[in-house]
């Protein structure tokens, strides 16, 4: 594992964090701002789930059915990707905090 140096007000600051070794308290800031993360994505996604009404996985088979009346409109189209990408950080995150969890926090 790699070493580096921090410096007296970094450690200072990492005090504020739970966690009896520094490794502990970069791991517990690490899984607090992913778990920060993967709560922002989905705020975003119930903001779609509320517009359209649906989960994104039903929307997308509409969406490639061709069943979305204005699917070309830019507000559509940009909903459709922001939405999408929404989903794929989900995912990202879930998957960032479930390795962090089994590696640190095996016992939760």
């Amino acid at each position: 594992m790699p070493t580096f140096a921090l410096s007296k007000q970094i450690i200072e600051m990492l005090n504020l964090f739970d966690g009896d070794t520094t490794e502990k308290k970069v791991v517990n800031l690490v899984n607090g701002n992913a778990s920060l993360k993967l709560k922002e994505c989905e705020d975003e996604i119930v903001k779609f789930e509320s517009k359209y009404g649906m989960i994104f996985k039903d929307f997308e088979i509409i969406w490639n059915k061709g069943k979305i009346s204005d699917k070309y409109s830019h507000q559509t189209e940009r909903d459709y990707i922001e939405w999408e990408g929404f989903e794929q950080e989900k995912k990202h995150w879930l998957s960032a905090l479930k390795e962090i969890r089994i590696k640190y926090f095996p016992k939760r």
